[in-house]
């Protein structure tokens, strides 16, 4: 039996059912959160909020870089993840 493709490796076995994955479990958060009544603005911002506390602990100067690179990456993320995806789906139907 021959190893997996790294493409099948990353979307799981294949990115049409990555994506019916994906699309189930946003459903089942987004029920989940609407039922608590919270928004993904206010979960993001607890989460930084609670971070942002964490590294303020280990210290001011230390805390200001960490808290620098965090937020790069999370804006880097927001940009890159849904690229990424959006790059997997358009290539697993060619």
């Amino acid at each position: 039996m021959s190893e997996p493709s790294f493409k099948d490796r990353i979307t799981g076995g294949g990115a049409g059912r990555t994506a019916i994955k994906l699309i189930i479990a946003s459903i089942i958060v987004g029920a989940v959160f609407s039922v608590l009544g919270i928004g993904v603005a206010e979960f993001w911002r607890g989460i930084f909020h609670n971070v942002k506390d964490f590294i303020g602990m280990l210290g001011e100067n230390v805390g200001e870089v960490v808290l620098t690179l965090l937020t790069y990456l999370v804006i880097g993320a927001g940009i890159v993840i849904p690229i990424w995806l959006i790059s997997r789906l358009l290539s697993s139907k060619k």
